[in-house]
């Protein structure tokens, strides 16, 4: 793939927020919409958005399914309106889980209804400030024979005394994906996430980056941009790993697919 062919690129977003009204993303299927139009601009042609899945605030499995329930209701209002318009990326179903410990994972791993576009991969976030290292949430996910995507690793904030990339490291060799946002590229959580843009940049260079997604919450966010950081990855001389991070391994995991070996270092 050379730089004039860059355009070509069919991106597959795996982290968003664009389910109408269920959580601190898109609040109307009319945002959602112009949000889903925005990126198929930009060169997005699948997109699984992922509201959020809070397990420490459901107590109880009832209220899992009421969550899930709530979310697939929002989801096929939205997934009926795309229908009725044409150039906008096709659209899957998964969540974005909040597990900060082994036992909150376990209670969801086996089930089958939870997964990106209801496939092995769960997209996993371990709460920006880490209480640990987080290992046992990922052998947890691995044992139970599904596969594991940690959200935007370059936006926590790690324990004193270890080094974030090591950790990250660590997740990757046991198993783990890891997913950055295109924002983190570009400088735009430098003040939420200190540090985010040069750590993002660090896992470039060490190999340490599997996917790259947007995290779209809608017109209340910004920094979103694919189109953005696929430039900024082009001027940098990153073209074939944005074309495996932002479409090649997206696509497979999509589709429930093998995802092979790591990108190169």
């Amino acid at each position: 793939m050379t730089e004039s062919s860059y355009l070509l690129l069919s991106i597959v977003d795996l982290h968003s927020h664009l389910v109408p009204g269920v959580d601190d993303g898109t609040r109307t299927v009319a945002e959602s919409l112009t949000a889903l139009a925005g990126l198929y601009q930009e060169g997005v042609r699948t997109v699984v958005t992922t509201p959020h899945l809070l397990l420490p605030h459901l107590g109880s499995e009832a209220a899992i399914d009421r969550e899930l329930e709530r979310h697939r209701r929002a989801f096929d209002e939205l997934s009926a309106a795309c229908a009725e318009q044409d150039e906008l990326p096709s659209i899957a179903l998964g969540q974005e889980i909040l597990a900060p410990d082994a036992a909150a994972v376990r209670r969801v791993v086996r089930r089958g209804d939870i997964g990106l576009a209801s496939g092995r991969f769960l997209l996993v976030e371990f709460g920006f400030e880490l209480q640990g290292n987080h290992n046992d949430v990922v052998r947890e996910v691995l044992d139970a024979g599904r596969q594991i995507v940690i959200a935007h690793p370059e936006r926590y904030r790690y324990l004193e005394g270890h080094n974030p990339l090591e950790v990250m490291r660590t997740w990757q060799e046991l198993g783990a994906l890891l997913q950055v946002n295109v924002g983190s590229l570009t400088g735009h959580y430098n003040c939420s996430s200190p540090g985010s843009e040069q750590r993002a940049w660090q896992m470039i260079e060490l190999g340490l980056v599997d996917l790259i997604a947007t995290d779209h919450h809608g017109p209340r966010r910004s920094g979103v941009s694919p189109r953005e950081a696929l430039d900024t990855l082009i001027a940098r001389g990153e073209l074939a790993l944005a074309e495996r991070a932002m479409a090649e391994i997206p696509g497979l995991i999509s589709r429930n697919e093998v995802v092979g070996s790591r990108l190169p270092r």
